[in-house]
């Protein structure tokens, strides 16, 4: 007993003998280190890292973490072993925006032979028609998580292979919350596949497609959890906790909110955001922006530094120990260097037929058709090979399993793949301020086996430009791929007497008919992945209606010319946007050979008086391009140049001859009416384009082009001497909205009078039937 009393007197006495820093409480029997938990907020919650950026910069040690929803992501990277500073570069990189905009660039993964059709759609249904019933099929969420799968799969993957599943083996340890549907309560995660379970905490609701895990369905951990301080509290048991808020908390949903925000804050519970007093520091801001919305992501973490750094001074009162930069570099190393590389030699896709599950392989080339086996690739030409085969649409990825396994020293991939309904209807079209308005109607059916079929019928209805196809197209996946295409075509044109859009008097416009119908075959084979070489055959007939030469009539003279014709073209395309472009190149060089019968017939008879054969050889060559101004971000240049010779025949007219020649179109304006002057045998053409950033996807772009052309041998439309030069120089101001481009367009034709000049808006996209004789 006198032992206990001296001991309780040592401990009595013990102020005595040094000093106190009486601003630390005593530490809770069996608490240790620093934990910092961080709520959700979707893109709020970029947030974090300018806290944890603040953190690690004044020494301050992080032993574990928590996160919900966003934090969830921002906690695991820190616990995988990526810096503040590397996360900032990758949000900054605007790949976070891409990851969450549900959609793949095509321009970047989807190779450009299978590009080639190009349909203004709008909106789409699909209908699974291998059920009886036709059965529209409704989507399970509003944005594709395939980008964001695969992000988190190429992110936390060596961090799970190095900690072998358990989260507390991490560089740091860390536990999320999601939330059991099922069972309605918030299900902690603190072991297994570490994208996984991050990718279950950030399952918003309607917007993302839930997770499975055992048998919870597992969506955002917002809902009932969106501050998992007290799972951190006793899982890990901290002296001292930092609390990360980005959100106002409880506050319900305003007017104002988005529908994203709306939603989610309707489904949400109350959370607990308050941190026990005596040993925590809350970092707090409510951020004034969407859930989806990155743009500002580089505001948002400055942000987040800018308040930390202010709670610094607090923080710093409170804590016993600080660790040098040097010591959190250090362990960031040595957990790094745990994590093997990501290099993969075994993959496995479910949910499909044998034929179908053939097919994609030889499209992500993962089987070697040599030795046999399976080849290795790293992620990244991994991830592109899946890209291309889902940036379509036509099929769907769950969330991937990859695991490592040491003996091989080598990943294995796999995942199920499923289609999507094999029967679309698509609607579009173009709505102009000029009589060229359009509606698109496009239907669709798709099966894919070991070759993937595919077949058409679209029809673009217009009062002055009808056209159609159908047709089908067949793709060989085996060494090397190879497309077959095939279509009916027909197309009727009435351009008037210039009325369309003119703002002055016109003398640059004739009035013409012309109708034509064809069939062509195709084929050809991808030389890389935006580029492609083909070989078209075209056969059928072209009728040109015009204004007789002899007398003022009615009626029109007719000529019929009945072709065979023969196209070799090698064409690459990396442009962002087939209709007014930002950025990318559009190049290609073909070789035409084409013969036919041309039949007149005079207005005043019903036969065809007259018969000649005709044939000629032609070549063009054609190439626009974008690009950025270095160190100049709201300001691009383009170009364009366009060459073509032919030794294209007369014809028993003038006007018909005209009419066969190729033109020179470098706006769209000017394939909306027939010019003669911009029509020749030969010529060479160019322009420039530079373009001025207003707002995202808003720009103005101002264009001058010049053509220099052969003379014509006949007489001209107003009647003045013909010029071999020709200009058009056009102002215009584009918006491209997720539905198509909105543009309002100054054009203005030839510069030795105020005279051709015409004011466009269109909605949409305006396209153009193939020219049967190629150009």
């Amino acid at each position: 007993m006198h032992r206990k009393y001296l001991f309780l007197l040592l401990l009595a006495l013990l102020p005595a003998f040094g000093p106190v820093r009486a601003q630390e409480p005593a530490p809770a029997a069996g608490r240790h280190g620093i934990g910092v938990v961080m709520s959700g907020g979707g893109a709020k919650g970029l947030y974090h890292i300018g806290v944890l950026e603040a953190l690690e910069e004044q020494g301050v040690p992080i032993d574990c973490v928590a996160g919900t929803s966003m934090g969830s992501i921002v906690a695991a990277m820190y616990a995988a072993g990526y810096s503040p500073a590397e996360m900032r570069a990758i949000v900054s990189s605007g790949v976070v925006k891409e990851w969450v905009s549900g959609r793949i660039d095509p321009t970047r993964y989807l190779s450009y032979h299978r590009q080639l059709s190009r349909k203004p759609s709008i909106v789409s249904f699909r209908f699974d028609m291998s059920k009886p019933s036709g059965k529209f099929r409704v989507p399970t969420n509003l944005i594709s998580s395939t980008q964001i799968d695969m992000a988190f799969a190429e992110l936390f993957a060596p961090a799970t292979a190095a900690s072998r599943g358990d989260f507390d083996r991490l560089m740091v340890p860390f536990l999320c919350v999601a939330s059991d549907m099922n069972q309605r309560v918030p299900a902690v995660l603190d072991s297994g596949d570490l994208g996984e379970a991050v990718r279950s905490s950030m399952s918003i609701p309607l917007v993302f497609k839930p997770m499975t895990r055992d048998s919870m369905l597992l969506y955002d951990g917002g809902i009932f959890d969106n501050f998992p301080w007290k799972p951190l509290d006793e899982r890990f048991r901290p002296e001292f906790i930092i609390g990360s808020i980005c959100t106002k908390g409880n506050a319900p949903p305003s007017p104002e909110s988005s529908l994203f925000d709306q939603a989610f804050m309707l489904a949400m519970q109350d959370t607990d955001y308050t941190l026990p007093e005596e040993r925590s520091v809350t970092i707090r801001r409510g951020i004034e922006v969407g859930m989806l919305d990155f743009d500002q992501a580089d505001a948002i973490m400055d942000t987040g530094y800018a308040d930390a750094m202010a709670a610094m001074p607090q923080i710093l009162a409170r804590i016993g120990t600080r660790r040098t930069p040097e010591e959190c570099a250090a362990r960031r190393e040595a957990f790094r260097a745990q994590c093997p590389p990501l290099i993969f030699d075994d993959y496995r896709f479910d949910g499909l037929t044998p034929a179908q599950r053939a097919y994609i392989r030889d499209i992500i080339k993962v089987d070697r058709h040599t030795s046999g086996g399976q080849r290795e690739m790293e992620f990244g030409e991994l991830r592109d090979n899946l890209y291309s085969v889902l940036v379509d649409g036509d099929f769907t990825m769950e969330y991937p399993s990859v695991r490592f396994d040491s003996v091989r020293d080598r990943y294995s991939f796999r995942t199920r793949l499923g289609n999507k309904p094999n029967f679309r209807l698509t609607i579009g079209g173009n709505v102009s301020s000029t009589p060229f308005n359009q509606i698109y109607l496009g239907i669709d059916y798709q099966a894919v086996g070991r070759t993937a079929q595919q077949f058409d019928l679209d029809l673009y209805l217009g009062p002055l430009y009808t056209w159609g196809t159908v047709g089908g197209r067949t793709d060989f996946y085996m060494r090397y791929p190879v497309f077959l295409e095939y279509s009916y075509v027909f197309s009727t044109s009435n351009y008037g007497h210039g009325s369309f859009g003119r703002l002055t008097k016109v003398d640059n416009i004739q009035s013409v008919k012309e109708g034509q119908s064809f069939l062509t075959l195709g084929a050809g084979i991808p030389l890389t992945r935006r580029s492609v070489l083909m070989v078209h055959a075209n056969g059928g007939r072209i009728n040109y209606r015009y204004e007789s030469e002899r007398q003022p009539a009615d009626d029109t003279d007719q000529t019929r010319f009945n072709f065979l014709g023969v196209k070799a073209e090698v064409a690459r395309n990396t442009l962002d946007k087939f209709l007014y472009p930002r950025r990318g190149t559009d190049l290609s060089f073909s070789l035409v050979y084409v013969r036919g019968l041309d039949k007149f017939r005079p207005f005043e008879t019903r036969r065809f008086t007259q018969k000649r054969t005709r044939q000629w050889f032609g070549g063009r060559f054609s190439w626009d391009a974008y690009f950025d101004i270095p160190a100049c971000r709201w300001f691009s240049l383009g170009f364009d140049i366009d060459a073509v010779a032919t030794t294209l025949p007369d014809f028993t007219t003038d006007a018909a001859t005209l009419m066969a020649m190729p033109a020179y179109a470098p706006v769209s304006h000017a394939r909306m009416t027939y010019m003669p002057d911009f029509q020749a045998r030969r010529f060479i053409a160019g322009g420039a384009m530079p373009t001025f950033d207003i707002l995202p996807n808003f720009f103005f772009r101002a264009g001058i082009y010049a053509m220099y052309r052969e003379r014509h041998d006949f007489p001209t439309l107003s009647g003045r001497p013909d010029r071999q030069w020709h200009y058009i120089a056009e102002a215009s101001l584009v918006y491209h909205t997720p539905i198509g481009p909105v543009s309002l367009a100054l054009t203005k034709y030839d510069l030795h009078d105020w005279k051709n000049m015409y004011l466009t808006f269109n909605l949409g996209y305006p396209i153009f039937a193939p020219k049967g004789t190629f150009y």
